[in-house]
């Protein structure tokens, strides 16, 4: 009987969702889509399982807490999706399903339905078949392998009984007993991990001691090119590693549930950790179940992985290609793409941060210019590739353009989903070269403010009239190829009812540097201040447009 698929229902941030499983199986979305939650509830599911006094269809049965060998949450009740679980038949439950398919095709489901017991415990239904029994129940079977992570171990270890190591392990705490655990593999066992080691660290030599007759602490040593240390002086990276695949050997498992990682893997590592679980997984013939952000994981997994983005405890696709992409614009958890003109984005992302709704929904990438900004078709194929799951907003510095101009630009972008934001002003800068917002930074009073850049403009109108010019001729070679320009003269002169009189507000943000005292502007007392009036209206309304 292999494992064909799961389903959950009704767990934590899950409301419904299933999942078909090859031999690997990863899944990516932003924190709080659920990929930790489809974890917990299987490791939970089958932990009852096994535990429980029956498995009976018509029948329940009560696992307090204090004997779980794992609990995701001291207050377990929270568990369910949307409603704390309930202790009546009829209460709010949370349920998971397995569901197996023999050689000759045939299927046959388990399923365990639980909920809060009266007691501290938690009540559990279902159904075993007898075909699939022999997987999830027994002293030391265990039906998954959970790993939630290490972040380092203690330099010392007391020998613990094997029941105290496999629920410790079962828990999640193996980074407290990893050397327990170790002491009880094999030697052959102990091969094994440093066979599987190799193609991902290279060559590594484990050797792990307990004397019964004399030994408080168990002793382990890892070897490297030759120089021996104590595990504990490990990285975290090969102890991450190890701790996977002692797991594998430990548990002997059905499914593997492996959280993250990648946290602690090099980006090179990261990229061979999928082909080496897979190929794992087929010689112990188990299913492996990871979550990651690393687009280095997903990129590394073989062509028949499966890869599913989940967002919202939903899967949003498992599309390889669409999540791939996804993963290379950093768009998880995302709505609305900001493809900017320009290549350094701190003040851009600065203004958004004014609206933390919408920063959470929103993701900038940046840009080589104007003269490279995206299309409207480009955008339009961005978007398709991406299932068409995001929409697009690409920025574009105003610089000496009209009015008329920036319009027909606007006009230029109409399309689904897609939108050209032209700054307010010249450019992002100038939303900082403001005197309400040199007031706000420096303390100083407005009109002192309004002083500094009316010097700026009197001392430096030869640079940035010649600034103008260069703008002007560009933007005339863009938009008016077959003439029909305004003047120079006309369009400078409409400049000036502009805050910075026709100034790019780069230009101006660097001058301010030296005109303020006392270092009192730059970048990063710029990007440090908070609590300022509101900037850059018309970029709040356009992402509030799209993402309503």
């Amino acid at each position: 009987m292999q494992l064909e698929s799961i389903a959950i229902e009704k767990f934590k941030r899950i409301d419904t969702i299933d999942l078909p499983l090859a031999d690997l199986n990863i899944l990516v979305g932003a924190n709080g889509s659920g990929k930790s939650s489809i974890l917990q509830a299987l490791h939970l599911a089958s932990c009852l399982m096994r535990q429980a006094d029956r498995i009976r269809t018509g029948a329940t049965a009560m696992v307090r807490v204090n004997d779980l060998d794992y609990l995701p949450s001291d207050e377990y009740w929270r568990l369910g999706h949307g409603a704390n679980w309930g202790n009546r038949t009829n209460s709010p439950s949370s349920k998971v399903s397995f569901k197996f398919r023999d050689n000759d095709g045939a299927e046959v489901t388990a399923n365990l339905e639980m909920r809060s017991a009266r007691n501290a415990g938690i009540s559990v239904q279902g159904e075993l078949p007898d075909l699939v029994r022999a997987q999830f129940r027994g002293v030391e079977t265990f039906f998954s392998g959970f790993i939630p992570g290490i972040s380092g171990i203690p330099n010392i270890e007391q020998k613990n009984s094997k029941r105290v190591v496999l629920k410790a392990c079962s828990f999640g705490d193996s980074n407290v007993y990893l050397r327990n655990a170790l002491d009880l593999l094999s030697s052959d066992g102990l091969s094994q991990i440093e066979s599987w080691l190799e193609p991902l660290l290279g060559q590594i030599k484990l050797e792990v001691k307990f004397d019964e007759a004399k030994d408080f602490e168990i002793q382990a040593e890892a070897e490297i090119g030759g120089r021996s240390m104590p595990l504990e002086l490990l990285g975290t990276g090969y102890l991450q590693l190890i701790q996977i695949f002692c797991y594998i050997l430990l548990f002997k498992p059905k499914i593997l549930l492996v959280d993250e990682p990648d946290i602690h893997l090099h980006p090179s590592v990261q990229e061979k950790l999928a082909e080496s679980l897979l190929q794992i997984a087929r010689a112990q013939g188990i299913k492996i179940i990871m979550t990651t952000h690393s687009p280095f994981i997903v990129r590394g997994a073989p062509a028949d992985t499966t890869v599913v983005w989940l967002a919202d405890g939903q899967k949003k696709t498992d599309d390889r290609s669409v999540v791939d992409l996804a993963l290379g614009w950093g768009a998880f958890g995302k709505k609305v793409i900001v493809v900017s003109e320009d290549a350094t984005n701190g003040l851009l992302k600065k203004l958004i941060r004014q609206w933390p709704e919408i920063e959470r929904a929103v993701t900038v990438l940046p840009g080589r210019g104007y003269k490279h900004l995206l299309s409207k078709g480009e955008a339009e194929e961005l978007r398709a590739s991406l299932g068409n799951k995001f929409k697009v907003l690409v920025h574009r510095d105003r610089d000496s353009l009209t009015d008329d101009e920036v319009i027909q630009l606007k006009d230029s972008y109409a399309s689904d989903g897609i939108r050209l934001w032209v700054t307010d002003q010249s450019d992002i800068e100038a939303e900082f070269c403001d005197p309400g917002f040199l007031s706000s930074l420096t303390g100083q009073p407005i009109n002192t403010c309004e002083t500094w850049l009316s010097e700026i403009f009197a001392q430096n109108q030869v640079p940035i009239k010649e600034q103008f010019a260069k703008q002007r001729a560009a933007h005339n070679d863009e938009l008016h190829k077959a003439g029909g320009s305004p003047t120079n003269d006309d369009v400078w002169a409409a400049l000036q009812a502009r805050p910075l009189k026709g100034a790019k507000g780069k230009y101006v943000f660097k001058q301010l540097k030296n005109k303020v005292p006392a270092s009192g502007f730059s970048e990063s007392t710029v990007d440090s201040h908070t609590g300022y009036p509101e900037r850059a209206a018309s970029l709040k309304a356009n992402l509030e447009d799209l993402l309503a």
